[in-house]
Parts: C-alpha cells; structure tokens; sequence
C-alpha cells in the first residue's frame, strides 16, 4: 500500500469513526431522561463535528479540499467499524432509556474500542504524518473517555449529573 493510501485510509476511518459517533452520542442523548445528561451527550455530539473541522485542517494539506469534501460528503462506509452501536436498545443487557448509568457506560466502552483500534492502526503505521494525525485522533478519544467516566462516577456516587462548567459549555 502506498503511502497515500495509508493517510487516505486513516483520514476515511477518522471522518466514519467521527459521523459514527455523533449519531450515537445524539440518540444517547434522545434516549436519556436527565435534561443533564442529554446536555453531555449533545455536548460530545457537537464535539465529534468539531473534531471534522479539526481532522480538515490537519488532513487539508495531505488530500486538498475536494477530496476531503468527497470523502466526508459521501454516505459510503469507508470501513466496518462497530465501535459505536447503531441503536443503544440492542446492547445486550442494557436499558438506556430507564438506566443512565448504562448509556453512559456503552460510550465509555466505545470510546475505548475507539481508542483500542486507532492504536492498532497506529502499530501498523511508519509515515510520520500520519502517525501524528492518529496521535490527535487518539487523544481526542482519551478526552471524550475522561468526560464520560467522570460522569459515571459522579452519577455512581451521587445521583446527579456533574454541571455543565466542567465541558467548557
């Protein structure tokens, strides 16, 4: 595989990991009853779409714009992820909708899958460029994992979601 297959690649599975997680983030957010936690989930909706804007920028220089637009524009699944679950009822002995501690729980565990396999695409890698494009995209994913984890935690032991101040909102 050529070297601009690779960043192709990792720009393809970056923009499908990004829309795969803002839809599930926006239906963990429909299916959650606490104003609160709907506003986390929103929250880390809209943080995917700025993670596009972030991706463009580093990706703009490597593809050029109309490539990028292409590929981000386009409804193809550029690879099977399933990271993120398409419909959080189907997660097997979870209730989303009457447990939040379940829906915060699935994005934990998907943000780590998230992490997990950028990893083990990173191991694979040797251009530079995109080793540090899959740096940013791992931290980016380290973040959402923190939020949501100290959100389960403080949900854990206080019955309460954490005020919004924390996300910077």
């Amino acid at each position: 595989m050529s070297e601009l297959e690779n960043v192709k690649e990792a720009i393809q599975t970056a923009i499908q990991m990004e829309k795969d997680g803002y839809s599930f983030y926006k239906k963990a957010a429909a299916q959650t009853k606490s104003d609160l936690g709907k506003s986390v989930f929103n929250s880390i909706a809209d943080d995917e779409l700025i993670h596009l804007d972030i991706f463009q920028k580093m990706f703009n220089d490597i593809i050029g714009q109309d490539e990028w637009e292409k590929i981000v524009n386009s409804s193809k699944k550029y690879s099977k992820i399933d990271v993120f679950p398409k419909d959080l009822k189907e997660v097997e002995g979870a209730d989303p909708d009457t447990n939040e501690m379940d829906a915060l729980r699935i994005a934990m565990d998907s943000e780590k899958e998230a992490i997990d396999y950028y990893l083990n695409i990173k191991e694979k890698l040797s251009d530079e460029k995109v080793i540090k494009i899959i740096d940013e995209i791992i931290e980016q994913e380290k973040n959402h994992y923190q939020i949501l984890e100290g959100e389960f935690n403080h949900l854990n032991t206080t019955g309460y979601w954490f005020d919004l101040d924390y996300l910077g909102t």
